[in-house]
């Protein structure tokens, strides 16, 4: 069987999505609202804003399906908490992948409509963020190109 790709190419691997919130008023309530369906990445300040990155507590297969997990725990916040969202200055999806670099070959990165219009009507941003697999072996340090 032959394919237009090389066999040695890797595709992009999904990794998760984090939900960053940074805002002006402290997030600590948010957060234990959220409770046990999400893993706290970070919870604290940066310079002079209040920040909470996150993820799922479980791993989905694929950016949609966390991202509407994520958006149904925000949707069934109480009042108190949802507030709290909404005035954030910052609500971001940051859908990671990651891959091995390539000039012969595009890596391509989809979310469905569905999924952008939830995220929009919690007025939400969206990025994706790609890190470079690591190609070393383990116990091999990484050596300078000269």
């Amino acid at each position: 069987m032959k394919s237009g790709r090389n066999a040695n190419a890797r595709n992009a691997r999904y990794l998760n999505v984090d939900l960053d919130i940074e805002s002006k008023s402290p997030l600590k309530s948010l957060e234990k609202e959220l409770g046990d369906g999400v893993v706290v990445m970070y919870s604290g300040r940066i310079k002079n804003r209040h920040c909470l990155f996150l993820e799922t507590a479980k791993h989905h297969k694929n950016p949609d399906t966390t991202i509407h997990e994520l958006c149904r725990l925000i949707e069934g916040l109480s009042p108190g908490a949802r507030r709290l969202w909404d005035e954030a200055v910052r609500r971001e999806f940051d859908i990671g992948y990651e891959t091995r670099f390539s000039l012969r070959h595009a890596n391509r990165f989809t979310v469905r409509p569905s999924t952008l219009r939830r995220v929009a009507k919690l007025s939400a941003g969206l990025s994706v963020t790609v890190y470079r697999e690591d190609d070393t072996e383990p116990g091999k340090a990484l050596t300078r190109a000269r």
